[in-house]
């Protein structure tokens, strides 16, 4: 958001859950549409499903009648980025109705043709990983540029891109493409992304979930993006440090062009709420819940839609990537993934996914590593492996190491 980029990463240590660059001002239009949700807010306690429990840490649900001083700092003046040609002042921010009502307007003012709204919280919150989440609804005309994201706290000392920046949502004009991206130094300004389709003009859950390994993106807790930050991969360092949160409508600028339908004008991004949780590794998995499972290679299991022995050798997680966690009794849990169960295949080949119902071979003791990966060991004892993504998958190792671990939603 904060500025265009000059520098493409095309080293393979970003790993993308749609292989989507995200280009300066040229970006990918022709993402996949996800499940688009109806025309309602998200249910406030609906966050994502994952092996790590989410706990509150901050939030502001706007039910009050004028926006909180001690959480936001309201943004007076043009930003002089992106040529974008709006000026931001307190006028346009409102909270009403239960949310934070933010309005771009047909209205000169400070040499700018447009007026809009501001607010970050920068010097009152920042946190370092966890899952930063707002149900937001947004405009959609000619000229928006609506958006949801972060950066990081030592901007006032080493600038940016060298501080790092974390767009949960941007979306511009009147399309239904939601970009999610970070941006960073290494060796000049760079970039990594991706976007999935909603309909952007209805309140959606955006958020990123951000660790010492990863970010990943989500719209309605549903994965399109995963980015590695892991051990300053490809200088991405930044990503380690404390950011803080903005909101903010602009109006024009190298993204969305100049030319803006005056005649929508007023029009409002509103905000439901905005949260923040912290991550605290479970060793109970989460039952009844859908989650992805990434094996070592950076790669994410599938059950292949039932056809073949199942792998590890995917980039981005589908339909046939996402596996329901299922109660199977007696502290073993089974996987389902299109109304077919996991199998173990007793250890005795690959293992797969075409069961209709579940039994001994499809059960398995699920674990937690130190780092929050987990493992999944069959009836046979054995623990499910993933071959390193370069052969079937099989339940037949005695011990779990690298190969017998998955992350749980990354």
């Amino acid at each position: 958001m904060k500025k265009s980029l000059t520098k493409l990463l095309t080293r393979a240590g970003i790993v993308l859950a749609l292989v989507a660059m995200v280009v300066s001002c040229k970006k990918d239009m022709s993402a996949p549409p996800s499940n688009a949700a109806a025309d309602i807010k998200i249910d406030k306690s609906d966050i994502t499903k994952s092996a790590v429990t989410y706990q509150l840490i901050w939030s502001d649900e706007f039910n009050g009648t004028s926006v909180d001083g001690s959480k936001w700092n309201i943004d007076n003046g043009n930003p002089g980025v992106n040529n974008e040609k709006e000026y931001y002042q307190s006028a346009n921010v409102a909270e009403t109705g239960g949310n934070l009502v933010i309005t771009a307007k047909n209205q000169s003012v400070g040499g700018q043709p447009y007026t809009s709204g501001k607010l970050e919280t920068s010097g009152k919150f920042s946190t370092t990983y966890g899952r930063i989440e707002a149900s937001i609804k947004v405009p959609e005309f000619q000229g928006s540029w609506p958006a949801f994201w972060m950066l990081g706290t030592n901007i006032g000392s080493v600038g940016w891109p060298q501080c790092g920046e974390i767009d949960i949502l941007e979306q511009i004009n009147t399309s239904n493409t939601i970009y999610g991206t970070i941006h960073w130094y290494d060796n000049g300004a760079t970039q990594y992304g991706g976007t999935t389709s909603t309909n952007a003009n209805a309140y959606h859950l955006y958020a990123v979930q951000w660790d010492n390994q990863s970010i990943t993106w989500w719209v309605d807790n549903t994965l399109y993006a995963t980015a590695n930050i892991a051990n300053n991969i490809n200088n991405t360092g930044a990503f380690q440090n404390p950011f803080y949160i903005i909101l903010n409508l602009a109006v024009a600028g190298d993204f969305p062009g100049q030319t803006v339908n005056t005649a929508a004008m007023p029009a409002s991004m509103d905000v439901d709420y905005v949260r923040v949780y912290k991550g605290v590794t479970s060793t109970a998995p989460p039952i009844g819940q859908t989650i992805t499972l990434k094996g070592f290679n950076n790669d994410y299991v599938s059950g292949e839609n039932g056809t073949t022995a199942m792998t590890c050798t995917r980039t981005t997680a589908q339909a046939w990537e996402q596996f329901l966690v299922v109660d199977a009794g007696g502290g073993k849990i089974a996987l389902q993934s299109m109304g077919k169960y996991v199998s173990s295949e007793n250890g005795t080949m690959p293992i797969t996914c075409n069961r209709t119902s579940f039994g001994a071979w499809e059960e398995f003791t699920w674990g937690t590593n130190a780092d929050g990966t987990i493992t999944l060991q069959g009836n046979n004892g054995k623990f499910v492996s993933s071959e390193d993504g370069t052969q079937a998958m099989t339940c037949n190792r005695a011990t779990a190491s690298g190969w017998e671990a998955f992350g749980v939603n990354k």
